[in-house]
């Protein structure tokens, strides 16, 4: 099985990859450097799933997965959430007092903000596009007084040392991933969707789909606005429901009576914490 993903070999996407295959299937990474390219190499059969990064716990969405994942039709067929630990890393035998820059990409720099402050008071924070290719980045260059923060996988990849461990702010740090397979279908058992709503431009339009939702019983576990590009200031709406199959399909045709439209992205179980 070939699994697309965004980074590097090491990063916390090939985590996420091998907590959903565990030890008994085989996989190979197809790394690719941005999102759209992942999707992309779905779309030119260089790859047969995806998976990658949906939001943050801490930090809210990736609007961009969300975007590409209705632009290029390719459904939902599983989601995992991973904790996410945090290491600084840099060469063997790096003295921390010692460190001048930190590479890593912002969300990372911001997830250990607080430690960097305290520890790291006179080393500079440095955005990078990836965690884990900060990492090969710092092993490149050769210079003890260059850190890079990412997992501990990556640590390994690299040959580099972890200078300090599990440094992030919150231990309560975890990222949600989505399967995205071209020809998948909802799987047994599932009991979870994703979808893409838009609503009548009128007072109380999406209210009134909620209701609907409400009243069949269904727990929504996410709703986000995202402007429509063609149509300035009015916006479609990401939902999250806590139903598949029959009860979705229902509650689907009663929402579509209002005058919105609705899209399903996938239909799913849902997701294990590794």
């Amino acid at each position: 099985m070939r699994v697309a993903i965004q980074g590097l070999s090491g990063s916390f996407h090939h985590q996420a990859v091998k907590a959903w295959f565990g030890n008994d299937k085989p996989f190979s990474i197809v790394p690719s450097e941005t999102f759209t390219k992942a999707f992309l190499q779905l779309q030119n059969n260089e790859a047969d799933i995806a998976i990658l990064a949906i939001e943050n716990s801490i930090h809210g969405s990736l609007t961009e997965t969300l975007d590409l994942i209705e632009r290029y039709h390719h459904p939902v067929v599983g989601e995992l959430y991973l904790r996410i630990h945090q290491q600084l890393i840099g060469l063997p035998g790096s003295d921390l007092q010692e460190i001048k820059y930190v590479y890593s990409q912002p969300v990372a720099l911001a997830q250990c903000n607080n430690y960097l402050t305290a520890s790291l008071p006179n080393a500079v924070p440095v955005d990078y596009h990836d965690t884990t290719a900060s990492v090969q980045y710092v092993k490149s260059q050769n210079d003890p007084t260059l850190a890079a923060i990412a997992g501990s996988d990556a640590a390994k990849e690299y040959g580099l040392a972890i200078l300090d461990g599990n440094i992030e702010d919150n231990k309560q740090n975890f990222t949600r991933f989505l399967v995205i397979d071209p020809h998948g279908a909802a799987p047994a058992g599932a009991n979870k969707s994703s979808l893409v709503l838009t609503t009548t431009h009128q007072p109380g339009a999406l209210a009134q789909v909620l209701t609907i939702i409400a009243a069949a019983g269904i727990n929504l576990t996410k709703l986000q606005s995202r402007p429509i590009a063609s149509d300035a200031w009015n916006y479609r709406f990401y939902i999250d429901l806590e139903a598949a199959g029959e009860p979705l399909a229902h509650v689907l045709d009663e929402v579509r009576k209002t005058g919105a439209t609705v899209t399903v992205l996938g239909e799913y179980a849902r997701g294990q914490t590794y």
